[in-house]
């Protein structure tokens, strides 16, 4: 079960009031704000719920929620790791190969819709946010995280992707960062669906980001060559303990300070969207 921990983020708060990572602990209100206005009871849907640690916040604040993502045993798998909460909120898990025939088959409307994580890693975004739309209710919001492709995160992951299809390697589906888009093309994709961005935020800070990608990224190769070769190194958590060191505090506090700057190279974007 290596694909489990792939997209783990069991011990991570949920997307709704921030992520840990780069050694920091953001926290943000763009998404608090609006679910705090949403009825408890209401129905919600998790599209692409991955480790079901939105899921799980969402049952826990009184949703009805219904769990969309591709693999039954995984997602149960992702289940058993949490103590879900007896409040009487009803919780759906729905595995689907075809996330969009999943979306199709569905006969109600959501007064909100999480989709985080998820369109980056999808061929056409826009043909996902006009299916997802369709689930919407009329007055319900989607709340989406998606990369900023301008970040050296996301410049390595494209050209991993072109060597990867280049050479057939065998990636995972669903793995790979499919979309590499700025900020500005994300709102152009968001209105061509139809839909409405009614606030955006980035986060991630630009230098936390930067140090993170010039430590993990040549770190992930030279430990790939060297399983090539034989030898076994977790450089993924060689990389984390070096970004977990002293200097994320001061790295996190230059960012704050220098967001009306840079603000356009930070890491992720965060929209609330209406219809």
């Amino acid at each position: 079960m290596d694909q489990v921990l792939t997209f783990d983020r069991n011990n991570d708060v949920s997307k709704i009031e921030g992520c840990n990572t780069r050694g920091i602990e953001y926290r943000w209100n763009i998404f608090l704000d609006r679910i705090a206005n949403i009825s408890t009871g209401s129905e919600v849907l998790d599209f692409g719920a991955g480790s079901l640690r939105d899921s799980f916040d969402l049952v826990s604040r009184n949703f009805h929620v219904t769990s969309i993502d591709m693999d039954k045993e995984i997602m149960s798998c992702y289940r058993e790791k949490y103590q879900w909460p007896n409040n009487g909120s009803r919780h759906d898990l729905i595995a689907n190969g075809d996330l969009f025939d999943a979306l199709s088959k569905l006969d109600k409307k959501f007064a909100l819709i999480t989709c985080f994580d998820v369109l980056e890693h999808l061929d056409d975004p826009a043909a996902a946010l006009r299916a997802i739309k369709e689930k919407m209710a009329d007055n319900g919001l989607l709340f989406v995280t998606v990369p900023n492709g301008r970040t050296i995160f996301e410049l390595a992951f494209r050209f991993d992707l072109m060597i990867a299809r280049a050479t057939g390697r065998v990636l995972r589906p669903g793995e790979p960062h499919l979309q590499r888009k700025s900020p500005k093309q994300w709102k152009k994709i968001i209105s061509d669906a139809g839909l409405r961005v009614t606030d955006h935020d980035m986060e991630i800070g630009f230098f936390a980001n930067t140090f993170a990608a010039l430590v993990q990224l040549p770190l992930t190769l030279g430990g790939r060559i060297l399983r090539s070769l034989g030898i076994q190194v977790n450089a993924l958590a060689i990389s984390e303990k070096i970004c977990n060191g002293p200097q994320a505090s001061w790295l996190y506090l230059i960012d704050r300070h220098s967001k009306h700057i840079f603000g356009g190279l930070y890491g992720w974007n965060l929209f609330v969207i209406s219809k």
